[in-house]
């Protein structure tokens, strides 16, 4: 039906949806309503013509900058994973949920999972809240009020403790998460901003927590993180 809909220079009434795509009419009807409650297609007229929406216009090019940004940014994790010896990786938001896009390994023999395309709750992952730290407090109330899965026993579950992890992160510019998705792993991440401030992004680099972040020194650490963000953030605007 939406290539029924996207292959015409102007809209389209239900009879030709039903003529191109051998389907009812009646449930051509209903089906362009409900898509029309979502923005994904777009009613022009009372006699009932429609168009490609806006909903799809912007899911559409929502794909096409998380290609773009993936590997824009592949060069700059690349550099972020060889100065910290751990695996380095892009998450991008996609319906409430973190998206890992891309992750570059470690340099060293032990490795740990490759994310990239799985989907977390964002309250478990440093890149998740990365991105909370630019919320409301009535956002974040909102995100909790269903109840927040528990991973391990230091997944964050209640309001109290999400609102101040997300203080923090305000605070400190990066997120960590210490054994709060999986025991063994830590990570920490920066949000990827555009050129309005908003986070389109966020950089994280994680690894088994008896070797990351180790002897290594924090604030540096933290330093490199933000940097390498912001540098991808600025991509964006170029």
């Amino acid at each position: 039906m939406l290539r029924a809909l996207a292959g015409q220079a102007d809209s389209v009434g239900v009879s030709d949806v039903a003529r191109t795509t051998g389907l009812a009419k009646s449930t051509c009807s209903r089906i362009l309503a409900s898509l029309d409650e979502l923005g994904i297609v777009e009613r022009v007229d009372e006699a009932g013509r429609y168009a490609i929406g806006p909903g799809l216009r912007a899911l559409a090019s929502s794909g096409a900058a998380a290609g773009t940004l993936r590997d824009l940014a592949r060069p700059y994790l690349r550099e972020l994973a060889g100065r910290l010896g751990e695996s380095a990786s892009l998450g991008m938001m996609d319906g409430g949920e973190g998206l890992y896009v891309l992750q570059v390994a470690a340099p060293g023999p032990v490795q740990v999972t490759d994310w990239t395309g799985r989907r977390f709750p964002l309250h478990t992952i440093a890149a998740g809240q990365a991105f909370m730290a630019s919320w409301t407090d009535e956002e974040v109330a909102a995100y909790a009020a269903d109840g927040l899965a528990g991973f391990t026993d230091r997944t964050v579950t209640t309001l109290v403790g999400l609102r101040q992890k997300v203080g923090e992160v305000r605070r400190r510019g990066v997120a960590w998460t210490v054994g709060e998705f999986s025991e063994e792993i830590t990570g920490v991440a920066a949000p990827v901003r555009d050129a309005d401030g908003r986070p389109v992004a966020s950089v994280s680099v994680y690894g088994p927590g008896w070797r990351f972040p180790g002897d290594g020194d924090v604030a540096e650490i933290e330093r490199v993180v933000r940097e390498t963000a912001e540098r991808v953030g600025a991509l964006l605007s170029d």
